[in-house]
């Protein structure tokens, strides 16, 4: 796990990114903007204490949409290959249901665009 700081309108990653990582937002807010927003408004807004990135460590699927801190931010990173190792140590029900949950988002995203 890697701590992690970012400064105002700095990005966290951009859709079309690998799914390198995973994060929790400690302290500070996270936009999340999907593709065809290039306002300075998020579709989402990520608050402390918030997973965020997980979709596509989970599905490993490039990034849908783009993480910009709103504020100055504290992050904890979590690698893909390190969530690997925690969910393989897992239940292989628990597993089924994190990558059904989220490849259900990920779909109601793309028909929200």
């Amino acid at each position: 796990m890697d701590r992690l700081k970012f400064n105002v309108n700095q990005s966290v990653f951009k859709a079309g990114d690998p799914p390198d990582k995973m994060y929790l937002l400690v302290k500070g807010k996270v936009g999340i903007f999907l593709p065809l927003n290039d306002t300075k408004n998020p579709n989402f807004v990520i608050e402390e204490n918030e997973l965020f990135g997980e979709m596509g460590v989970i599905e490993d699927e490039l990034r849908s949409a783009s993480a910009r801190a709103m504020n100055p931010t504290k992050i904890v990173a979590v690698t893909k290959k390190e969530f690997e190792a925690k969910a393989n140590a897992a239940d292989p029900f628990v597993k089924g249901v994190l990558r059904i949950l989220s490849t259900r988002i990920r779909e109601m995203n793309k028909a929200n665009r």
